[in-house]
């Protein structure tokens, strides 16, 4: 290693503040390694994770979701006054409070190591150099032996759509919204669209999620996506699916949306259909490192790419793209680079979207075992059948288990319903041991009354 042979020269260079970058810095600064973090933004570090994206949104959501779940309690009038009287200023602050928090921890992390954030944009001269562009024409060259690229993604900005950050907008925008639109109309049914549309809904905005598709959610179990939609329109979300988005225009003070059989007039005009990889600029191309059509970077199961010490993770590598997967692929990817060839991307790891109520699963879906010869048998719960769940009040709620019919091993766990997020780890623990459901049934007492 040439740690010691310079200032500018370490055994590792991580581009990018995001999950999958902060966790390759911070895993190889306890390995004892020499790094550095290029950041093009470090007055915001942990860039959409922590300012734009999972941090803001979920912390929005959460107070909604808080307000909504005492509904059975105090009764439909109470929640009402209480969404009304929020202001989107209100949100904004509490959303920015949180981020903070994450962003101080980080960077007391990155300080106890002594890691150095370089402000820049990083272009990869060769496998060994990487080169920081800085303000006023001013560069720096470090030398490393190893390059780990985690510039994650933005939201996909098709060029016929009129972006315009107030009445057409994408997922980075729409936190800035500085008051609540009357209505507005969502386009995509995947994991932002209806996160968003909840969080609206539920603030008392008409909010219509329309998708050219005829389900939302299509890598979810199709019976648990099915039950979040019911719940969804409980909420006042209004679902017009199987329409084809022909052309958006703004209008004055409303955005009017042509589908295919439909036309919209809202306030707001949400583009929620899809993100792309930051991987411009960077000269992958002259290294000979590819990329596909949506800017994703291509990597092994090492996460290394088509140049063997420069590897990529996070949302540059594409899905999952989730915070807790992308920390761990750049983990892994720091093991590999120092050695440690042992270390692989977990076989079982959860989905979570945080709609009203959240969703979350593990291991396969039930059309995904209907598309093998692999008997298997389905074990369902909803929640008013459990103690806590109807203690709650909770109408909506259902856990379903994927059983092997030969092993009794468990091959799925899909959840809807309150504290899904949480409760899916008990069924990923059990999957990872490999314990068969009579086993898992015999051993494991739960505290009454859980959802549990």
């Amino acid at each position: 290693m040439r740690a010691s042979m310079k200032e500018n020269s370490y055994d590792l260079v991580v581009v990018g503040s995001g999950p999958a970058g902060i966790q390759a810095v911070l895993h190889a600064a306890k390995l004892g390694k020499k790094v550095a973090l290029i950041e093009k933004h470090p007055e915001k570090l942990g860039g959409a994770w922590i300012h734009t994206g999972t941090l803001p949104s979920k912390t929005m959501r959460e107070v909604l979701a808080a307000i909504r779940s005492v509904e059975s309690h105090v009764g439909s009038a109470w929640v009402s006054r209480m969404s009304q009287n929020l202001s989107t200023q209100s949100l904004r602050e509490r959303a920015a409070l949180s981020s903070r928090d994450e962003e101080y921890i980080i960077r007391r992390q990155l300080d106890e190591f002594r890691i150095p954030i370089i402000r820049g944009a990083a272009y990869i001269e060769n496998p060994r150099q990487v080169r920081v562009n800085q303000a006023g024409g001013k560069s720096l060259l470090l030398d490393t032996d190893f390059i780990m690229l985690a510039t994650g993604s933005r939201p996909r900005r098709p060029s016929n759509v009129p972006f315009d950050g107030w009445r057409v907008l994408d997922s980075d925008d729409v936190l800035r919204l500085e008051s609540l639109p009357k209505s507005m109309t969502i386009w995509g049914a995947g994991v932002i669209a209806c996160e968003y549309a909840c969080i609206f809904s539920a603030l008392g905005v008409k909010t219509t999620i329309i998708d050219s598709r005829s389900t939302i959610m299509q890598f979810m179990d199709q019976e648990i996506a099915g039950e979040l939609k019911k719940a969804m329109e409980q909420l006042g979300v209004v679902f017009n699916l199987g329409h084809d988005l022909e052309r958006v225009e703004s209008t004055g003070a409303s955005v009017k949306s042509y589908f295919k059989g439909l036309t919209c007039d809202t306030d707001v005009f949400f583009f929620a259909a899809g993100r792309e990889s930051c991987s411009e600029n960077m000269g992958l191309e002259k290294l000979g490192i590819q990329t596909n059509d949506r800017k994703t970077v291509l990597v092994n199961d090492r996460f290394q790419t088509a140049v063997p010490n420069i590897y990529a993770a996070g949302d540059l590598i594409g899905p999952p793209a989730l915070a807790s997967t992308s920390a761990e692929q750049g983990r892994i990817a720091v093991c590999h680079a120092f050695g440690d060839e042992t270390v692989r991307f977990p076989q079982y790891y959860p989905l979570g979207v945080y709609t009203i109520p959240e969703m979350s699963s593990v291991g396969q879906t039930e059309e995904e075992l209907m598309k093998t010869d692999a008997p298997y048998v389905v074990g369902r719960a909803r929640y008013d059948q459990i103690a806590r769940g109807y203690i709650r009040g909770d109408s909506y709620g259902l856990i379903k288990i994927l059983i092997c019919a030969d092993t009794q091993k468990i091959l799925g766990v899909h959840i809807v319903g309150h504290d899904a997020a949480n409760l899916v780890h008990i069924g990923q623990v059990a999957m990872i041991t490999k314990m068969s459901i009579y086993e898992f049934a015999e051993n494991v007492i739960f505290n009454f009354p859980t959802l549990a």
